[in-house]
C-alpha cells in the first residue's frame, strides 16, 4: 500500500538530477570557453561527487532525517548556485583554464555530493517496504533522466538556465514531499 505513490520519488529525483546537470553544463560553457570542457568537467564533477555522496550515505540509508536533509540540501544548494553563479562566473572569466576547471569542480562538488544521497536511501527504504518494486524504481528513475533531458533543454530555451536549475531543485522538493508522506 502506498508503493505506487512512493515510486514518484524516483521520477522526481531522476528529473531533478538531469535538469540540474544540463543547466550546469550549459552555464559553464561560456566560463570554460568550450562545450567539450564544460561537458567533461561538469559531468566529471557530478559523477565523482555524487558517487562519493552515495558511498557516504550507505551507513545511513534507513535514516529518515538524513534523507530529508539531503533532499532539502539539494534544493537549497541549487537555489544558492542559481543566485550566485552568473555574477561569479562573469567576474572570474579572466582566470586561466586550469584554475577555471578547478573552480568548476569546487563549485559543483557540494551539490553533487548531496545529490548522490537520495537514490540509494530511497532504494533501501523501498526494498525494506516492498522488494519487487525496486526494479520499477530503477526503471522510472532511468526513464525520468531520459525524458528530463529533453525537458531541461525546453526549459533552458524558454525559461533560461538559472530557472532550469531552480526547477531541478524544485523536483527535489517534490521528492521531499513524497518521502515525508
Amino acid at each position: 500500500r502506498g508503493v505506487l505513490g512512493f515510486l514518484l520519488y524516483f521520477l522526481f529525483i531522476g528529473c531533478g538530477y538531469i535538469l540540474i546537470e544540463v543547466a550546469l553544463i550549459q552555464k559553464f560553457v561560456l566560463f570554460l570557453g568550450h562545450p567539450t570542457y564544460a561537458l567533461s568537467v561538469v559531468i566529471f564533477s557530478l559523477v565523482i561527487s555524487s558517487s562519493y555522496g552515495s558511498y557516504c550515505s550507505r551507513g545511513s540509508v534507513r535514516n529518515e532525517r538524513r534523507l530529508i536533509k539531503a533532499l532539502g540540501g539539494v534544493a537549497l544548494l541549487a537555489g544558492v548556485l542559481a543566485a550566485v553563479l552568473s555574477n561569479l562566473l562573469t567576474a572570474l572569466v579572466w582566470l586561466p583554464l586550469p584554475v577555471k576547471m578547478t573552480l568548476t569542480v569546487i563549485l559543483i562538488a557540494p551539490l553533487g555530493f548531496v545529490m548522490g544521497m537520495p537514490f540509494p536511501s530511497g532504494l533501501a527504504r523501498l526494498e525494506s517496504w516492498h522488494p519487487p518494486s525496486v526494479r520499477w524504481a530503477w526503471s522510472l528513475n532511468a526513464a525520468a533522466s531520459v525524458l528530463g533531458s529533453v525537458g531541461a533543454l525546453v526549459c533552458a530555451i524558454y525559461l533560461g538556465l538559472l530557472q532550469t536549475l531552480i526547477i531541478g531543485g524544485l523536483f527535489y522538493v517534490a521528492a521531499l514531499a513524497v518521502a515525508m508522506r
